[in-house]
This record gives C-alpha cells, sequence and structure tokens, in this order.
C-alpha cells in the first residue's frame, strides 16, 4: 500500500500545481474582465413599429434659455441679500446654487463682505433692474456646457443708524451643467462676479 502511494505521489502535486496555476489564470481573466467589460449599450424602442433606436447623448443643453435666465435671476438674488441677524441661515440657502468650485469662489468673495454686514449691522436688499441677457453658451474644455448670464442689479445697504444708500451692479454669472444628484435643475454656479 505505501508502494501505491509513493508511486503516484508525483502525479498528484503535479496534479495539484495544474490545478492552482489553472484557477490562477481564471482569476487573472475574470478581474480582466471585471476592469475591461464594455458598456452596455441602450436602444429605446419607436411606437408604431419596435424598431430599435440607439440613445445618443446631447452636447447641446436640455434647458430653455427662459428657465436659465429665470434660475440665474434667482439665485443670484439669494446668493447677493443678507442682513446680520440671519446672515448665517441665507448663505446656507444659497449653497444649492453653486457648483463645489464655485461655492468656495463665492465664500471667499464675500467673507469682507459678511464681516462688514456684521460690524455695521447691515440689511443688504439686491433687486433685478432689468432683463438678464446669456451673453455666451457652449461646450468647454472640462466642462460638458456652459453659459455665461448678465443680470443688472440694484444693491439695497440699509444701516442701522444711518439713511440707506444704493449701488447698481452688473453680476456675470457662469452656470454650468452638473449632476442632478448635485443639484436637481442639473446646473450649478461656477462663478460669481459683481461688478
Amino acid at each position: 500500500m505505501n508502494h501505491y502511494y509513493r508511486y503516484y505521489l508525483h502525479h498528484v502535486i503535479i496534479g495539484l500545481i495544474i490545478a492552482i496555476m489553472m484557477m490562477m489564470a481564471m482569476v487573472v481573466y475574470l478581474l480582466h474582465q471585471m476592469q475591461n467589460r464594455p458598456l452596455p449599450v441602450f436602444f429605446a424602442l419607436q411606437a408604431n413599429d419596435n424598431q430599435r433606436l440607439q440613445l445618443h447623448s446631447y452636447t447641446v443643453p436640455n434647458l430653455l434659455p427662459s428657465t436659465i435666465l429665470h434660475w440665474a435671476s434667482k439665485a443670484a438674488t439669494v446668493a447677493s441679500t443678507y442682513d446680520f441677524n440671519n446672515y448665517n441661515n441665507q448663505l446656507a440657502a444659497t449653497r444649492p446654487y453653486f457648483t463645489p468650485a464655485g461655492w468656495d469662489n463665492y465664500l471667499q468673495s464675500v467673507a469682507d463682505l459678511i464681516n462688514t454686514i456684521k460690524a455695521n449691522k447691515l440689511i443688504v436688499n439686491s433687486v433685478v433692474t432689468g432683463t438678464p441677457v446669456i451673453s455666451n453658451q457652449g461646450p468647454l474644455p472640462d466642462i460638458d456646457y456652459a453659459w455665461q448670464v448678465q443680470i443688472p442689479f440694484l444693491v439695497s445697504y440699509q444701516p442701522a443708524s444711518a439713511p440707506p444708500y444704493q449701488r447698481s451692479y452688473l453680476v456675470v454669472l457662469t452656470i454650468v451643467k452638473v449632476p442632478t444628484t448635485t443639484n436637481p435643475q442639473g446646473i450649478g454656479i461656477d462663478q460669481f462676479v459683481m461688478d
């Protein structure tokens, strides 16, 4: 019996080595397939004859210019209206209108204004005084699609113990497409400039 095991032991070891090598090859093959699998192709069906149509992504916007202008006016008004009591809540309400990079730039640009509002107990109200205009639009190198919107604004500053004063501005917004998980409208302010 001992002779039987000794005689076939090298066959068993060779078989185990071959099996281990085959399992390693299968693991490498499966990992390669998982990393390089093709994206699924989606098709739509025509209603009348069930003919398949391949779906393509659009490089043009799916939002009407009037929608962009209305949204931009609302966002700019929210982003430039503050008072010394509620500025934290007002800043929080402004956040959803911006992209992450746009929000960081906006916070840097309004930091001095917020300090002035707190120090002088100001109430800042903004109103659109003219027709907003899309001055430029189209795809950009790292951005799917962008709009540049110009909005004329009148900003009123109401100090606690002095007469109010007003100043006219031209707000220039750069609005870009963002995932709807970031903003339900699918757009966000990437740059906010008040001239």
